[in-house]
């Protein structure tokens, strides 16, 4: 992705180097209140997660190269990371050390993860729960836990239809959310060459802050589409290995998820200075699960 530019273009040795720094920087807040969790497994408010944490991963991004500010974020801009939380965060139960992870990539401490197509799949399934060194093997799940970790194939489906109910169902809250920052960030940009007194660090702060809040919003919708295609992945492949008529359901709750998501990512505009950083992903278009023919 191309807010992944910067970072490969930094030499070996400053790579290295801001790996370290980052990795020594998520030491305290990873290892301190991870577990302390709150509603919805989320961690609980506190000065590690509301402070800590987010300046952590300010310096962070900045030794990445991605856009990031030190300006404070508006009611808005802290409700658009609220709402992204949900988007951007693997299944509390997901294999063991992923939401860890993706915890530290949301305060953008550590780099986004790499997209898996199985993640989701072998959550439901219970495993295998070894990354993609194994990927979603049949044989190596039911060796590593022969007794399984569902009653039926059909509560399956309906988990993965749950699932993507619950998903559609934020996507306009964050539509508006990120609709106000977008809108905000516009007016902020005009003001630029308005403003008097205004120095070079504080217009570069702005400038960084309306590139932060456009790459939240392109990851959202590069998570709506890694999650449609995980949860198609599942799907598929529960249909493969049992086919149930509450595959039919779940269908059409994807293809209804796709259609809204792809129709968000089409209109959603990323202001120019930040296309390089926040690339978009590519419209999703619905489809069945099986093409006739």
């Amino acid at each position: 992705m191309a807010y992944h530019a910067a970072w490969t273009k930094l030499s070996p040795r400053k790579r290295s180097r801001a790996f370290w720094i980052a990795v020594l920087l998520a030491g305290l807040p990873l290892s301190g209140c991870i577990h302390d969790t709150g509603d919805f497994g989320r961690p609980k408010s506190g000065f590690t997660q509301d402070v800590l944490m987010p300046f952590t991963g300010t310096v962070s991004a900045r030794l990445r190269g991605e856009p990031s500010s030190f300006y404070a974020y508006t009611e808005d801009e802290k409700e658009l990371r609220n709402r992204a939380w949900n988007f951007l965060m693997p299944e509390v139960d997901a294999p063991k050390g992923t939401w860890q992870q993706g915890h530290g990539a949301f305060h953008r401490i550590l780099p986004q993860r790499t997209h898996d197509v199985t993640l989701y799949h072998r959550t439901i399934m219970g495993g295998p729960q070894f990354g993609t060194w194994v990927g979603d093997s049949p044989i190596v799940r039911r060796v590593v836990n022969p007794g399984g970790a569902f009653s039926s194939l059909v509560s399956r489906y309906n988990r993965v239809r749950d699932s993507i109910t619950a998903d559609h169902a934020l996507v306009p809250y964050f539509k508006l959310t990120a609709s106000q920052v977008t809108q905000a960030d516009h007016v902020r940009a005009r003001s630029l060459g308005h403003v008097g007194n205004l120095t070079e660090e504080q217009r570069s702060e702005a400038l960084a802050r309306i590139c932060e809040n456009a790459l939240i919003i392109a990851r959202v919708n590069w998570s709506f589409f890694d999650r449609a295609a995980q949860y198609r992945y599942s799907l598929e492949h529960l249909l493969v290995e049992g086919p149930e008529r509450e595959a039919i359901p779940a269908e059409r709750t994807l293809m209804a998820f796709e259609q809204d998501i792809g129709r968000f990512t089409k209109d959603t505009t990323i202001p120019a200075h930040c296309i390089r950083e926040a690339e978009m992903p590519p419209v999703l278009t619905p489809r069945p699960l099986v093409r006739k023919g």
